[in-house]
């Protein structure tokens, strides 16, 4: 069966995308001290790119007993198969976890401290929401405020603008942004952040290669080619970069301007 034509956001979204990829974020990460600073803000984007993920599976196919076919067959496959890279990849090690679990790895490498996010996810199993869960785990307010309007996507959000918001808002842009990063990364820090190094070329592979056509398949047949979808879809892909922009914005203001400090 012929899929869709993606949708073409490029002119709506291409001036964020333009600033996401050019931020001077990236030039601030000097030092290993810059990038834990780095990695302790961006382990919840990480983190909440899962729930938007998850969130598309609930909607989109079967989630409970008993079993029903739901929706488009097509669209449950597309899904399926991005939930399988992300929540059970294959890490270094050669056993599957999810691409949250290897970020805290790379975390625990590095030196980062990972007990805030620790705490949310423990705050999470007991039951709170999340909110309050931030609230507990102490986290700054621009990462309050990057999850909670992720959450407003995923709470309020039909599927196709949850779709556009994880697919142009964040898995498309992933292997652009995260090769600012990677570049020269090994260099810098020979053998201090190898699995951070994993995740990243890891990223870059999935995301470009296969999750980011696939995203896009869905959003277009999410929209089904009705106006009024394509606007809204086009819509939450700019808050999703918008909110985006706004984190960058707020960690690279607390960073040095680029003096090496290691």
């Amino acid at each position: 069966m012929l899929q869709p034509k993606p949708l073409d956001f490029s002119t709506t979204i291409a001036p964020l995308r333009v600033k996401l990829l050019r931020h001077t974020l990236y030039s601030r990460l000097r030092s290993l001290a810059d990038v834990v600073v780095f990695m302790q803000h961006h382990v919840f984007a990480v983190w909440d790119f899962m729930s938007l993920l998850k969130a598309l599976q609930l909607r989109l196919t079967c989630a409970q007993v008993p079993w029903v076919p739901v929706g488009d067959g097509r669209v449950r496959r597309l899904v399926n198969e991005i939930v399988l890279g992300e929540e059970s990849d294959v890490i270094p090690d050669g056993s599957p976890a999810s691409h949250f679990e290897l970020y805290l790895q790379a975390m625990l490498e590095a030196g980062a401290d990972t007990l805030p996010v620790q705490r949310f996810i423990s705050s999470l199993l007991e039951g709170l929401g999340v909110a309050e869960a931030l609230g507990r785990s102490g986290v700054p307010d621009c990462v309050a405020d990057f999850v909670l309007d992720t959450f407003t996507t995923i709470e309020r959000g039909q599927p196709h603008e949850i779709a556009a918001a994880f697919t142009y808002g964040r898995e498309d842009l992933i292997p652009g942004m995260f090769d600012e990063l990677v570049a020269g990364l090994e260099e810098a820090f020979p053998g201090r952040l190898s699995v951070l190094r994993y995740y990243l070329d890891r990223h870059i592979q999935l995301d470009g290669d296969q999750h980011g056509e696939m995203g896009r398949t869905m959003v277009a047949l999410l929209c089904d080619g009705r106006p009024e979808r394509i606007a809204e879809a086009q819509a939450s892909a700019v808050r999703a970069l918008s909110s985006r922009l706004r984190l960058w914005d707020r960690v690279a203001a607390g960073l040095p301007l680029g003096i090496k400090s290691d």
